[in-house]
């Protein structure tokens, strides 16, 4: 079975993931696409606006035959861990090819940079750029411009970035896998407005939050799931929706160096600030510097809300798991977890299929930390769900 994956957020899945979908599976010529997603929490360091079920089951009819969820913390992490965490998992689906969105699709170009990027050489340039007191992105750029010249523009974009990522960790995890570049049409990564072929995710999440349901380039499906969620819990979820949460975790948490990703200095730094601020974007912006971009802000508080420490990290690091958690699915998909099961790899539809296979989830701090952070997922929302790991199923759609 030839099977494409794809690295996803669909936050929400919107007409242009919809293209890339197809563009995939007609580059490919697959027989199957397989979307690893992230669950409730996303990337750049915030709660998904609507619930990863309701996500995968948009992207299902919009193109994709299987979606499985990303693990906990994984989808909320720096683009190195988020990215070589999907694939891996993807790996478990035992996939030929994985296709990506990004503003330049030349493949070998690509590669070239992913291959750079894993040399001693390029590291080192990295650790004097961060000691001249430069970002880790500006760093890596200027780190990038040293080694490849004109050739790094490349990586600038948001998209660019996780696309090399992809590669590379397909590179570390010695997997041979082909790669289909889909160009990305319409507005920018996180442009703002409603505009053009396609809208970004950034303004379609930016109209629902103010209100404004129309005209927006997103897929009949979405749509009707995105106004269910809305009228089930009376609002859309932000990391704004946790403010006091958030200033409650500071206050109460005794060893915030013990938070992944909380650095000596950030700690004092956040806690100073804790009070000050009527929302997490202005807290935010209140310590954004150099050292500390807005986004890995972000991550860091959105650790410190779900009590991500270090030692989970390692734990979770260090632990190899043979599972892969299906949040929606169709008849194609089906057919790709019988082919997962015939290599060996433990298929988890529901709770009660980790005990068909042996697996006591509660030992497994993914899962803990998973089912926590999605009991936080409801907490601000009005028909708050409880322990829905242990409640939903994935979401089978016959076609």
């Amino acid at each position: 079975m030839r099977i494409t994956g794809v690295v996803a957020e669909y936050n929400p899945f919107h007409a242009g993931h919809e293209y890339q979908l197809k563009m995939a599976k007609r580059l490919s010529g697959c027989d199957c696409i397989a979307v690893v997603m992230s669950g409730n929490y996303v990337q750049r360091g915030e709660p998904a606006i609507i619930d990863k079920f309701k996500r995968a089951e948009a992207a299902i009819y919009g193109g994709a035959d299987i979606v499985i969820e990303l693990p906990m913390p994984f989808s909320c992490q720096n683009a190195e861990m988020f990215a070589l965490a999907a694939i891996k998992e993807l790996s478990k689906l035992h996939i030929n090819s994985i296709s990506f969105g990004c503003e330049n699709d030349d493949v070998k170009l690509l590669e070239k940079i992913a291959c750079v990027q894993l040399t001693s050489e390029f590291n080192n340039c990295i650790k004097k750029e961060i000691k001249k007191g430069l970002s880790y992105p500006s760093a890596m750029s200027c780190a990038l411009k040293s080694v490849l010249d004109d050739e790094a523009e490349a990586v600038y974009s948001p998209n660019n970035v996780l696309a090399v990522e992809y590669i590379k960790s397909a590179m570390k995890l010695n997997l041979n896998l082909q790669y289909y570049p889909v160009k990305r049409m319409g507005m920018a990564h996180n442009d703002p407005e409603v505009k053009g072929t396609f809208h970004s995710a950034t303004a379609i999440r930016n109209s629902l939050l103010d209100g404004y349901f129309n005209n927006l380039k997103i897929t009949e499906k979405s749509m009707q799931l995105i106004k269910e969620f809305y009228m089930e819990h009376k609002k859309f979820n932000t990391l704004n929706n946790y403010t006091d949460y958030l200033y409650y975790k500071i206050l109460s948490c005794d060893d915030l160096d013990g938070i992944y990703e909380i650095k000596e200095g950030l700690n004092n730094k956040i806690m100073s600030r804790s009070y000050k601020h009527e929302s997490v974007d202005e807290l935010i912006m209140s310590i954004k510097s150099k050292r500390y971009t807005y986004s890995k802000l972000r991550r860091c508080l959105l650790n410190i809300l779900l009590d991500i420490r270090k030692v989970d990290i390692i734990n979770i690091m260090s632990t190899n798991s043979d599972y892969v958690k299906v949040l929606a699915f169709n008849n194609t998909g089906r057919n790709a977890i019988k082919y997962a099961k015939n290599h060996e790899t433990k298929v988890i539809n529901r709770y009660s299929d980790y005990k068909r296979y042996n697996i006591t989830p509660e030992k497994l701090r993914v899962f803990n930390i998973t089912c926590k952070s999605s009991n936080i997922y409801y907490l601000p929302l009005k028909n708050r769900k409880m322990n829905s790991e242990y409640t939903e199923n994935a979401v089978y759609i016959n076609d």
